[in-house]
């Protein structure tokens, strides 16, 4: 049977973590229905032909998008994708489109979806519409171009617990590349979304309304575990948001590195208030 192809992109940009929404993407798919394949723009030097040679026979092309620089990048490979395969649905997801869902769309023809929020399920039923031939009208957390009635804005996507979701799968690229291109043997991992704070600075409160789900530690040991024996790396970059959000899940993390005999550094991110209720006994665990 022929695999329904599809193509991920992660724009060019000045620093080299590993593109953990594609992967997450990508790791909800079949390996026995789907072929997947995540290029990171800033990884690879002619990263535009490999995607056009790719996207031949591709059902969709997908490109995470932060607001900023790496528009360019996207806009750029997004229009050349149409230009060469104008039936691969082209579709923009990460921070800028759920600040942003319908300027894109009213702005440039060739993308023709744009997801806000967390895209896991949202991609998944976006492909089974394309597969099928389906209307999009009842996908959440999407906009979309629609031939009679012009730009739609569907219901937003409420946020999926993340334990319900399968372990990221790292396989999809080349993990040694980036720590080649880092400087050192540091793993990105991500193990929460949203937060509960209103920070004014911060687009989260508005992407996420506030709302904030976490892997427990048990399923964060498990994949770090795995990796770790597979990569030998030395340290973790955790990506999320607010680490910190619930301190029992930071500490049974803690306690289950030095059981397991996980020997790295890590780093995260923590609220001054978060890091005030730590007592020094916890302090010292997680040092």
């Amino acid at each position: 049977i022929s695999k329904n192809k599809i193509v991920l992109y992660n724009p060019k940009a000045v620093f080299f973590d590993m593109p953990l929404a594609l992967l997450s993407l990508a790791s909800c798919f079949s390996k026995e229905k789907f072929e997947v394949v995540v290029i990171d723009g800033r990884m690879v030097d002619n990263a535009h032909e490999k995607v056009l040679e790719l996207i031949e026979g591709a059902i969709c092309f997908g490109v995470t998008v932060l607001t900023g620089n790496p528009i360019k990048d996207a806009l750029d490979i997004s229009k050349k994708v149409k230009q060469k395969s104008p039936t691969t649905t082209v579709v923009w997801g990460g921070w800028h489109t759920s600040l942003f869902p319908t300027q894109v769309l009213e702005e440039e023809t060739s993308i023709d979806i744009s997801v806000q929020g967390q895209g896991e399920i949202t991609f998944q039923e976006i492909i089974e519409s394309i597969i099928q031939k389906t209307s999009l009208d009842h996908i959440k957390g999407i906009t979309y171009r629609n031939e009679r009635s012009g730009i739609v804005k569907n219901a937003p996507r409420p946020i999926t617990n993340l334990n319900d979701l399968p372990p990221i799968d790292y396989s999809y690229i080349d993990v040694e590349e980036y720590f080649a291109k880092k400087g050192q043997r540091q793993f990105d991992y991500i193990t929460s979304i949203g937060c509960f704070y209103r920070c004014t600075f911060c687009a989260d409160p508005y992407v996420f309304g506030r709302k904030f789900s976490a892997l427990n530690a048990s399923n964060m040991l498990k994949t770090i575990e795995l990796y770790y024996k597979k990569h030998n790396f030395t340290s973790i970059n955790f990506q999320d948001e607010t680490f910190f959000t619930y301190k029992e899940r930071v500490l049974e993390l803690a306690k289950g590195l030095i059981d397991r005999n996980i020997k790295i550094r890590w780093a995260a991110t923590m609220r001054a208030d978060q890091g005030d209720r730590l007592t020094q006994e916890e302090f010292d665990l997680l040092a």
